[in-house]
């Protein structure tokens, strides 16, 4: 794979994190994630991303970190050899980190695209106390008693001295200290023996020992005598709680005492000193076996902790994602009251008239027809009072249509309500979480506006689907009767039998004819309304299943579009749960790759080299 394509990779995980760093930061009860997504973020930009792009693995980088007034700068200067180091009883005092190159060939300074992230490097000396994302590179003077061809312990590394781990919120400082722990190869915890329990300090160990850090514990200020005590209950206290690293192994932390000592040795740590200098020394140099295996552990580590860290990235967006749920019940409760409105106001009196014009066709249908329309005429006369009649008392009875609002209208005024709601709870929880107080910004001026234009351009579209689904139920009913010859002429026969018989009844009942014969006309009457409301009852029947259907439609058509709509409208047009969706799809996958690029380069970096063959000499003539 080209370079340029591990940049790429590298590059856009980094920003990733960087972003879901700064998202955390945003929302205090995330805060604790925010060390974590950095430090990955460091780790991909300062380790992962030079190994791949096969950058030579010297120099080694060993750095120097601890709570305030813990000895820091006495440590710096030890491994130096020589006082380099600010020492300042002011806590806090470091803020940005210095890089001390000992003497010897010059390094190769690492040039990756993204190292050290927004820090860049100081052309000029300035105090340790200057607090800027700024990093300065110092070299550690020759020893005068020094000889020729004098090689420093530390030659293959660049000590670095951090600012003080003081408290998660000091976000400049505290992330400059992460972007070297996460460059370095060996670090070295430096607790002194009154504050070495402190909570900060103790989680920045916590942290490193996850990133598979390699790591030295540099015990100070105790008295001589006190030492192998203090050693102990640091082992017990601390280092007996430290997490597992990433490869699932129990962290083996070597632990070095540096008592109180005189000013005399303080000041010549390569004199007198040494003795304590040569400890810290031989455990640093113990855990680096070469350079290149080294560079080979720190970097996949890197990548296991890295792998590590994916999988709780839905911690991060868990409150995001919880709110969100609550966003989209909102917006579900609001499509049952729009759907509740519609059915209530609308469908509940809606009549559909034109089931009429179909219902009395259907009536016709039964009808004589051709020359059965003269014995049809007879009967049309015979049922004239009852028809009369009929009318009479039904215009007495039954109270005039009520006018119903029109389906606009209606559908209108439930999607303002709709809206409404979304709005007042929008407003209502604003203060709780981003995603509400971004809805609740750009309701007015995006969020309506767009779901009223939506809703317009559905609601056309739902007119012609509803106009051609009632014609469409109006046919099917005829049609089904006209196109069942069999069907229809048993019902004629059967409706003019019945007719006959009922004359005939009533003839041979009332023979001689008398005032009897005047039930003829209330029997085909009565012959006639079973008929019609037969009809009615076959029409009533279709006309609910078109209301059934009128709102299956207008579910489909109307408020589930726009439901779907507005439950992702939060995450879209740019907002930041959309860019946190995006990311928290980016980043798994990302790290997966990289994590397999790395193992595939490390083992091939430590794989053991096959000695060539020795030249064997061809045996002596005799």
């Amino acid at each position: 794979m080209q370079p340029t394509e591990h940049r790429s990779a590298v590059g856009q995980l980094a920003d990733d994190l960087r972003w879901l760093e700064d998202h955390c930061r945003r929302q205090p009860e995330l805060s604790a994630h925010a060390a974590t997504l950095r430090l990955a973020s460091a780790l991909t930009r300062n380790v992962i991303g030079p190994f791949l792009e096969g950058q030579p693995p010297r120099p080694l980088h060993v750095s120097v970190v601890g709570g305030a007034g813990a000895g820091k700068s006495t440590v710096v200067n030890f491994l130096a050899g020589a006082k380099v180091a600010e020492a300042n009883p002011q806590a806090g005092f470091t803020r940005h980190p210095t890089a001390f190159l000992p003497p010897g060939p010059a390094f190769q300074w690492p040039s990756y695209l993204g190292f050290l992230g927004s820090m860049h490097k100081l052309s000029e000396d300035k105090p340790a106390s200057v607090d800027e994302d700024v990093y300065q590179v110092k070299r550690v003077p020759l020893p005068a008693s020094a000889k020729e061809g004098y090689s420093h312990p530390l030659g293959e590394f660049v000590i670095w001295d951090c600012p003080d781990m003081t408290t998660w919120a000091a976000e400049n400082y505290v992330g400059r200290l992460l972007e070297i722990s996460a460059l370095s190869d060996v670090i070295v915890y430096v607790a002194s023996d009154e504050r070495y329990n402190d909570a900060v300090p103790t989680e920045f160990l916590h942290l490193l020992v996850k990133a598979g850090k390699a790591v030295v514990v540099a015990l100070t200020k105790m008295r001589p005598q006190d030492a192998d005590a203090f050693i102990e209950h640091f082992k017990q206290e601390i280092l007996g709680r430290l997490p597992r690293l990433p490869n699932g192994e129990t962290p083996a932390v070597p632990v070095v005492a540096i008592p109180h000592m005189s000013v005399a040795d303080r000041s010549d740590p390569a004199g007198a000193g040494a003795h304590y200098r040569v400890q810290l020394l031989n455990q640093i140099l113990v855990q680096c076996e070469s350079d290149a295996l080294t560079r080979a552990r720190t970097v996949t580590n890197a990548a296991k902790y890295l792998s590590t860290a994916g999988e709780g990235l839905l911690e991060v967006a868990k409150r995001d994602f919880s709110e969100l749920d609550a966003w989209k019940s909102a917006v579900q409760s609001g499509k049952a009251a729009f759907e509740e409105r519609y059915r209530r106001e609308f469908l509940s009196g809606e009549q559909f008239r034109r089931f009429d014009r179909f219902r009395e066709r259907l009536t016709d249908l039964l009808e004589l027809p051709a020359a059965g329309r003269v014995v049809g005429g007879i009967f049309w006369g015979l049922r004239a009072p009852y028809r009369w009649t009929r009318d009479a008392i039904y215009g007495l009875l039954v109270r005039p249509d009520v006018l119903n609002l029109s389906e606009e209208s209606v559908l209108s005024g439930a999607l303002a309500g709709w809206l409404d709601a979304l709005h007042t709870e929008a407003l209502r929880k604003a203060g709780a979480h981003a995603i509400w107080k971004q809805v609740s910004i750009r309701f007015e001026s995006e969020l309506a506006p767009q779901a009223r234009d939506r809703f317009a351009t559905d609601f056309r579209s739902f007119e012609l689907k509803e106009t051609d689904d009632l014609e469409q139920a109006g046919r099917a009913l005829v049609n089904g009767l006209e196109k069942n010859p069999a069907l229809l002429y048993s019902l004629r026969g059967g409706k003019l039998a019945v007719d006959l018989a009922i004359i005939g009844g009533v003839v041979y009942s009332t023979w001689p004819p008398g005032w009897g014969l005047l039930l003829i006309p209330l029997g085909v009457s009565a012959s006639h309304q079973t008929a019609e409301l037969a009809t009615r009852a076959v029409a009533e029947g279709a006309r609910q299943r078109v209301r059934s259907h009128r709102e299956s439609l207008m579910t489909a058509s109307l408020s589930a579009p726009l439901a779907n709509w507005l439950t992702e409208w939060p995450a879209t047009g740019g907002t930041s749960l959309e860019k946190l969706q995006q990311v928290l799809r980016r980043v798994p996958e990302s790290i997966r790759t990289l994590e397999e690029r790395v193992v595939a380069k490390a083992a091939a970096l430590t794989q053991p080299k096959e000695a060539p063959p020795v030249p064997v000499a061809a045996p002596a003539g005799p």
